[in-house]
Formats: structure tokens, C-alpha cells, sequence
């Protein structure tokens, strides 16, 4: 080992690592979960990606847009949440929903 080089960080708490190891599994699961969700939800904007192009609606609908975030907003806070971090990613998955909308 050179002198740049750290060694291993090794935990010799094994109650502790299977504490880790667990959390890291439920966050693992959760990820999975949140994922599947977020493909739900693109399955359904689709369909008002369609609906929205059959009847010739604008696909940004800033009234609409307003409303989630406010919404999104206040159940964050309810949660104790971070609205800040809400917002960003409500704002990415919104993005996302403008660009398959528009397809």
C-alpha cells in the first residue's frame, strides 16, 4: 500500500453491518418501488399525451402545472419533507411528461 492509498475501512461491529446491510436493502427495495411507480405514471401520461393530441389541447397547461406543485408542496410539508427536494424532482418528472406528451 502506498502512502496515497487508505486501507479499508472495515467494521468490526457485526450487529452494525447487519444493520446497514438491512437498511441498505430496504432502501434498495424502495428504489425498485419508486421506479415501477414512476413507469405507472409515464404509462398514464401517454394516455393524456393522446387524449391531449386527439383533441388538439396544448400539452403545457400552466394552470394544471401550478396546481401539482402546490399540492406536491403541501404534502411534503405535511411529511416533513424538504419542498425544495419535492419541487426538483416533481419538476424533472414533469419535463419528462412534457416530452412524452409531445411524441
Amino acid at each position: 500500500m502506498n502512502a496515497t492509498q487508505k486501507p479499508p475501512i472495515t467494521n468490526t461491529n457485526t450487529s452494525s453491518s447487519i444493520c446497514l446491510n438491512e437498511c441498505r436493502q430496504q432502501i434498495d427495495q424502495i428504489d425498485t418501488e419508486l421506479i415501477q411507480i414512476i413507469a405507472q405514471r409515464m404509462e398514464v401520461v401517454k394516455k393524456i399525451g393522446e387524449h391531449k393530441r386527439q383533441n388538439k389541447l396544448q400539452t403545457l397547461q400552466p394552470s394544471r402545472w401550478q396546481a401539482i406543485l402546490d399540492s406536491r408542496q403541501k404534502i411534503a410539508e405535511e411529511l416533513d419533507l424538504p419542498s425544495d427536494l419535492v419541487l426538483d424532482i416533481f419538476e424533472v418528472i414533469h419535463q419528462m411528461a412534457i416530452q412524452t406528451q409531445s411524441k
